[in-house]
């Protein structure tokens, strides 16, 4: 077959053929491995008298012929994908440009039917960032016996409207799935920060978890891996190939994985660290103060009573927007103006400190805390810590139940001011009829 041949059609489409591999090519890979994991089994046998390792040599040689089929179908796949690029990213680009956006990504997608994947189609996919998604034909004409197969890349694009395009090269995937619920605005809001909290909160423990249990031994892995990572781009820059490539590549998932972990305990960082900082200072900055001037003999209350207090305080505080803005404000989750996240962080951690949200929270720790200490109480005669702590617990949300009711009424009580000052100044004037 002619090596590596494009052209174009009088339509304008553009062609291209090139020498594919085939499906069982070089045969010396699988039988070399069958043989060794043979010996291999044949050594256990005649040393031990065993032959534990004959089913997962079975196994492994099951998964080795697997990955050797794959070998020249991904071969010609990415042959395939990087010719298409060639002959159609340019056009692809100025048609976006004309269009009055640009693109996103691309790439050649398959139809595929079947256990065995057969390949009913082929077609170029361009994501643009207005959110359209493209698709460029490409049909592939078999051999005859006056021409050699070859592959046609239709220049004409449809907007597409099949889901199953949309969903392979949209990276929005979770956006319209949530787009789809029927669900208020705030509703979805939340719905994302549990899913944040879980997921990342899940990766964020994860990696504390791994730095308790591994301690000094997980610095030695670090180190032992970078000199492991830098050894091996050293030898593929020295001896580049596909094997070196691919071993580095190996080396690399690690590095990956770390990224992922970090991606998801971004927003679980911003969230929790949000509340946090609230609770230091609302919280906090109160107890450090009653209990300092308690210690040096300036206020004589008790412990309960200084618990007391600073639950009070701590829950008004929360509740007041003016003071938890100026927290964050004063913390490290401010915009520094270094990045674009930094402002939508910072966004979203005036969202979460918004009364309307604090107060929720605070309600339903309490509704926790007294659900716990009441169930404790009644079944078992017993308090969640003490008689008087758990007493000033109650107080201090029957005192916050108050100060939030209070605000209700102030709110339903206001009347206009200027309406307010008639009303007022009337009362100076004494006009006779």
């Amino acid at each position: 077959m002619t090596q590596d041949e494009r052209w174009q059609t009088s339509n304008g489409n553009k062609c291209f053929r090139f020498a594919e591999r085939q499906v069982f090519e070089k045969p010396w890979i699988i039988v070399l491995a069958a043989i060794l994991l043979a010996v291999g089994t044949g050594v256990e046998y005649f040393i031990h008298g065993s032959y534990y390792s004959l089913a997962p040599n079975v196994i492994l040689f099951f998964f080795l012929f697997l990955w050797w089929t794959t070998i020249p179908l991904k071969a010609n796949e990415a042959v395939i994908e990087k010719t298409v690029h060639k002959l159609m990213d340019d056009m692809v680009a100025a048609e976006a440009m004309a269009a009055g956006t640009e693109v996103v990504k691309s790439f050649v997608h398959y139809d595929t039917k079947g256990t065995y994947a057969i390949i009913t189609g082929r077609c170029f996919l361009v994501l643009l960032k207005n959110g359209e998604v493209w698709e460029y034909p490409i049909e592939y004409h078999k051999p005859n016996k006056k021409t050699e197969g070859y592959y046609e890349c239709n220049i004409t694009h449809v907007v597409s409207g099949n889901q199953e395009h949309i969903r392979t090269i949209h990276p929005r995937r979770w956006h319209r799935f949530m787009e789809k619920l029927e669900l208020p605005v705030k509703a979805k809001l939340w719905v994302y920060i549990f899913a944040i909290i879980l997921v990342g909160g899940g990766a964020f423990c994860g990696v504390l978890w791994l730095i308790m249990r591994l301690g000094w031994w997980l610095l030695l892995v670090i180190a032992g891996y970078i000199v492991v990572y830098e050894m091996v781009g050293w030898i593929a820059r020295l001896l580049p190939g596909r094997v070196t490539r691919a071993c580095k590549n190996t080396v690399s998932l690690p590095i990956a994985f770390v990224y992922l972990l970090v991606a998801l305990a971004h927003p679980f960082i911003t969230i929790a660290g949000t509340y946090l900082f609230i609770v230091l200072f609302a919280f906090g900055v109160p107890a450090i103060i009653l209990t300092g001037l308690a210690k040096i003999g300036w206020l004589a209350f008790k412990p309960e009573t200084i618990a007391f207090i600073v639950i009070v305080v701590g829950s008004v505080l929360s509740s007041v927007y003016p003071v938890t803005k100026w927290i964050i404000r004063h913390s490290p989750l401010k915009n520094w103006g270094n990045h674009d996240y930094e402002s939508h962080r910072e966004q979203l951690a005036f969202y979460l400190a918004h009364p309307s949200n604090m107060v929720f929270i605070l309600y339903l720790l309490y509704f926790v805390l007294l659900a716990v200490s009441g169930y404790m109480l009644i079944q078992n005669g017993e308090y969640l810590i003490s008689e008087s702590f758990d007493m000033a617990i109650l107080k201090a949300f029957l005192v916050y139940i108050a100060y939030t009711n209070m605000r209700v009424k102030a709110k339903e009580t206001e009347v206009e001011a200027e309406v307010l000052l008639a009303r007022i100044s009337g009362l100076f004037v004494h006009d006779k009829y």
